[in-house]
C-alpha cells in the first residue's frame, strides 16, 4: 500500500475532500484511495481524444454514450518528460483506464475487483500521462448481466481531433449507468459482510468493514454518557440550578427523577420548587459534539426544616397550664388586637407557652391600653408570672390613669405643646404615678403568687411592655413604660417616622434581660422615670408593642428598632401583606396568629403582639 500510495502522489492525485457524498471521518489514506479509484474510473470511461476540447462543466454520464472500438492513434509522440501536472478528469490525455505512471519499484494501480478482464498494459516510462497509440487499450465494456446489451454507434475519428457524434438510439437500447459498471467491477467475495458506502462520480464502491467506531456518517451513532452534579435545592423553595456540560445542544427532559422540575433548553437550566427532599437523578438526552448524550444530574434537596419541627402538647394537669396559643380584640377609640403563640423550640419540648397579653379600651376617660409580656425560659413557672403581670395592669391601670392623668391631662398637653417649661416633666410625673406604680403592682402580685406556692419570686420572673393611648383636644396621647427587651413604638406610614416607646434593656451579660421584680423600682424616681415616653401627634398608622420573639427577628439590633426605613419595609411588605389590619375584618385575629408562624432560622421563641389602631 505504501507504494501505490507513492505512485498517487506522484501523479499529483489529490485526496477526496471530506464530507465528500456524505463520507466524513475518513483517513487522508482512505481519501486518497478514493481520489486514486475516481482517477482510474475516469481514464477508463474516456477514449483517446488529444485534441479534443471540452466544456469547463463536464456533461452527465448518461450524455455520452458508449465510443466505438479503436480510437485514433495517430496522435503525436510526446514531446519529452515534463514535471507532472495534477490531472485533470475533464481533459485528460489518453490512457488505459488502469493505467497510472510506475513509480521507480514499478508498481502500478489496478482497479480493485473481482472482474474477469485483462489487465491492461501499462506504460513504462516514467513521468508520462500521454501514451502513444501502441499503449493505448480499448476500454472495457461492463453491464449489468440481466440487461440488454446496448447499442452504442456513432462515434468516428478525423485525424488527431474526434468528435463525438452518437446516432439517434433505438428505443430499445440503454445508456449503461456509470454507477452500475463500477459496481460489477467489485468482487462479491470482498464486500460480503461489509458495508457498502456510496461514492462520489460513479468510483466503483468502496469496500469497508462495519465498525463500532469511526463518524457518524459511516457508522452508527455512539452514545455518550454524562453525569453532573447540581448545586443543592431546598425544599418548597425556588430553585433554579445549571446544567454544566459545555457544547450540550437540543437538550430534552427524559425523566424529572420524582424532582418536579422543567427544564430550559435554551439556557441548559432546571428549576421549579421541589416539594420532596432527599437524593434524585433527573435523566437529560441532548446532543454533543453530533453524537447522542445522555445526562445524568444528580440533585440534593435539603428538607425544609418546619417539616423537621415536632410539636408536642403540654401536660394539662401541670400546675398554671396555659394554652399554646391565644388572640383577643378590644375596640374602642382605637382597634386593639393581639396574638399570642408558643414558639417552636417550647412546642419540640412539649413546653408551655410563656408569653402573655392583655388588651383594655374605654372607661370615662377614653383610654386604650396595650400590654404583653415574656416569662423567662430558665423559670420554672415564667408563664404564670407573665400572666400574673398583664392581668395587674389592665386591672390596676384604667383607675390610676383617671386618678393621677385623665383630668390634668388636656392642660398638660397645651403646655407642653408651647413649650412652657416643666410641662414635660409634669408629664412625666404623671406617668410614674400611673404607669410606673401599676408596673411596680404587677411585680408586689408576682412576689405574692410565689409566697403563695412557696416558691421564689425569680420562678416567675417576665418582662413587661406596656402602652397606652388617649385622643383629646389637642391630638393623640400615647405614653409606654417597660422593663426587659421587647419594645413598643409608633408609627405612621404616610410621614415614614418611628418614635420608640421603650428603653432599650438589657443585663448584665450579653443574652441577659432585666425582668419585673420589685426591685428595679428601689432606685427610685429617676431611674424609674427613664423607662418612661410619651408622644403627642395628629394622627399615627400604629401602635404596637411586642415580645422579643419578634422584635429579634425582625428588628434585630437597637438601631433597627429605631429605623423608620425598616419599619417601614415591615409594615408595607411583610405585617400588611398576611394580616388585614381593619375593623371590619372578621378573620383579623386568625391571621395575626397564622403570621406569629413566620419562619426565621434560629429565632423559635415564643412570639406575641399588640396592635392599637385609629
Amino acid at each position: 500500500m505504501r507504494v501505490l500510495f507513492e505512485a498517487l502522489r506522484a501523479e499529483r492525485v489529490s485526496p477526496i475532500e471530506d464530507g465528500l457524498a456524505g463520507m466524513t471521518g475518513l483517513s487522508p489514506e482512505q481519501r486518497l484511495l478514493l481520489a486514486g479509484l475516481e482517477y482510474v474510473s475516469s481514464r477508463g470511461e474516456a477514449p483517446a481524444r488529444e485534441a479534443v476540447t471540452l466544456s469547463e462543466t463536464p456533461l452527465p454520464d448518461a450524455a455520452l454514450p458508449e465510443g466505438p472500438e479503436g480510437a485514433r492513434a495517430d496522435a503525436p509522440e510526446d514531446p519529452g518528460p515534463r514535471a507532472p501536472q495534477a490531472p485533470d478528469v475533464a481533459a485528460l490525455t489518453p490512457g488505459t483506464a488502469d493505467q497510472l505512471s510506475p513509480t521507480a519499484e514499478g508498481a502500478v494501480l489496478i482497479e480493485p475487483s473481482g472482474a474477469q478482464e485483462e489487465a491492461p498494459q501499462v506504460d513504462t516510462e516514467p513521468d508520462r500521462l500521454t501514451s502513444d497509440q501502441s499503449s493505448a487499450v480499448e476500454p472495457i465494456e461492463t453491464r449489468d448481466p440481466h440487461e440488454p446489451e446496448a447499442a452504442s454507434e456513432g462515434m468516428e475519428a478525423d485525424g488527431a481531433a474526434m468528435q463525438l457524434t452518437p446516432e439517434p438510439a433505438p428505443e430499445a437500447q440503454t445508456v449503461p449507468d456509470p454507477d452500475s459498471q463500477a459496481q460489477q467491477s467489485v468482487n462479491p467475495a470482498v464486500v460480503e459482510n461489509l458495508v457498502e458506502v456510496p461514492q462520489p462520480g460513479g468510483v466503483p464502491v468502496m469496500p469497508a468493514r462495519a465498525s463500532t467506531q469511526g463518524d457518524a456518517a459511516v457508522t452508527p451513532l455512539e452514545t455518550v454518557k454524562k453525569t453532573v452534579y447540581l448545586k443543592n435545592a431546598r425544599m418548597n423553595e425556588p430553585y433554579v440550578g445549571l446544567i454544566e456540560v459545555p457544547g450540550l445542544r437540543g437538550a430534552r427532559l427524559l425523566d424529572d427523577g420524582g424532582t418536579g422540575l422543567l427544564l430550559d433548553g435554551e439556557a441548559g437550566t432546571l428549576s421549579g420548587q421541589p416539594g420532596a427532599s432527599g437524593d434524585f437523578v433527573v435523566r437529560i438526552q441532548g446532543l454533543l459534539a453530533g453524537r447522542r448524550c445522555d445526562v445524568h444530574a444528580n440533585l440534593a434537596v435539603i428538607p425544609d426544616p418546619r417539616s423537621l419541627w415536632i410539636s408536642k402538647p403540654h401536660d394539662p394537669t401541670a400546675p398554671f397550664a396555659k394554652e399554646d396559643e391565644d388572640s383577643g380584640v378590644s375596640r374602642g377609640d382605637l382597634l386593639c388586637v393581639a396574638a399570642s403563640k408558643r414558639g417552636r423550640s417550647h412546642a419540640r419540648e412539649g413546653l408551655f407557652r410563656d408569653d402573655d397579653f392583655a388588651l383594655w379600651t374605654g372607661g370615662t376617660g377614653g383610654w386604650n391600653i396595650a400590654v404583653v409580656a415574656d416569662g423567662a425560659g430558665s423559670a420554672k413557672y415564667s408563664r404564670r408570672g407573665s400572666q400574673i403581670a398583664v392581668r395587674t395592669i389592665v386591672r390596676d391601670l384604667p383607675p390610676l390613669l383617671e386618678e393621677q392623668l385623665t383630668g390634668q391631662l388636656d392642660g398638660l398637653v397645651a403646655e407642653y405643646l408651647k413649650g412652657v417649661e416643666g410641662a414635660e416633666e409634669r408629664i412625666r410625673t404623671q406617668l410614674y404615678l400611673s404607669l410606673a406604680t401599676a408596673a411596680f403592682n404587677a411585680a408586689k402580685a408576682i412576689g405574692e403568687e410565689a409566697t403563695r406556692v412557696d416558691e421564689r419570686a425569680s420562678a416567675f420572673s417576665t418582662t413587661l411592655v406596656l402602652s397606652v393611648a388617649r385622643k383629646g383636644p389637642h391630638g393623640w396621647f400615647i405614653a409606654g413604660f417597660s422593663i426587659g427587651d421587647g419594645g413598643a413604638a409608633i408609627f405612621d406610614l404616610p410621614s415614614r417616622t418611628v418614635k420608640t416607646l421603650t428603653l432599650a434593656d438589657s443585663g448584665e451579660f450579653a443574652g441577659q434581660t432585666r425582668f419585673l421584680q420589685k426591685s428595679e423600682f428601689a432606685a427610685g424616681y429617676e431611674e424609674v422615670a427613664k423607662r418612661l415616653f410619651f408622644d403627642v401627634r395628629d394622627s399615627f398608622t400604629a401602635v404596637l408593642a411586642m415580645t422579643d420573639g419578634i422584635t429579634d427577628p425582625k428588628f434585630p439590633t437597637d438601631s433597627a428598632f429605631a429605623s423608620a426605613d425598616v419599619w417601614s419595609s415591615f409594615w408595607e411588605t411583610d405585617l400588611s401583606q398576611s394580616v388585614l389590619l381593619s375593623r371590619e375584618n372578621t378573620a383579623l385575629e386568625r391571621e395575626l396568629l397564622a403570621w406569629l408562624d413566620f419562619w426565621s432560622p434560629g429565632n423559635h421563641d415564643d412570639r406575641t403582639i399588640a396592635i392599637m389602631l385609629p
